[in-house]
């Protein structure tokens, strides 16, 4: 085998093994026995990411970060996808409000996406609830998409390819005590165990 070939194959398995590896989910490890535990909850659809708070009045809110034209704008068509995330845009946080008995009933199932429960620090889940709660309400103006059944607001973070839905999540799951593997390009989360 040439060298120039050698060189190629060599490329071509390094490059393998790092699109194997962007692809794969960030591992997602819960903090060990809170002491004060509350069950939240990581929404996924495989292509996007949320959390669902418990609110303790019987509510839960979700909250989801996206780009504000394909989310809040509902400019989704498949051909608006490079350009959505090749370069840095204006993020969106989306947020509604659903029965805890509801969230309780469709178990792992939420929607077209799948609910993974993680027991965290209850103190902790209220801090980033009232987080996410005061920085929804500095968004500015609120826009209901029907499709999505979400109230929008502008975020401060720009969204793009190295900051998306999962790494805005992975973000609050840090400040919920979680441990979440770090990924260059994060294409989606997973709970351990």
């Amino acid at each position: 085998m040439s060298r120039r070939a050698r060189v190629g194959l060599i490329l071509a398995v390094l490059a393998v093994l790092a699109l194997g590896w962007t692809l794969r989910p960030s591992a997602i490890t819960p903090p060990v026995d809170p002491t004060d535990p509350v069950t939240i909850r990581l929404l996924s659809t495989g292509r996007h990411s949320g959390l669902l708070l418990p609110c303790g009045d019987g509510r839960v809110v979700e909250y989801d970060y996206g780009e504000w034209d394909w989310y809040a704008l509902g400019k989704d068509e498949w051909w608006r996808a490079p350009a959505t995330v090749l370069w840095p845009n204006a993020g969106t946080l989306g947020r509604r409000t659903v029965r805890a008995v509801d969230v309780e009933a469709m178990a792992e199932s939420y929607g077209g996406a799948r609910l993974a429960a993680i027991s965290v620090e209850r103190r902790d889940a209220d801090r980033l609830r009232a987080r996410l709660d005061a920085e929804f309400a500095a968004g500015g103006d609120v826009l209901h998409n029907n499709p999505y059944d979400m109230d929008f607001v502008r975020h401060s973070h720009r969204f793009h390819l190295f900051h998306d839905c999962h790494d805005e999540v992975a973000e609050w799951l840090r400040e919920l005590g979680c441990d979440v593997a770090p990924r260059a390009i994060r294409t989606g989360l997973r709970v351990d165990g």
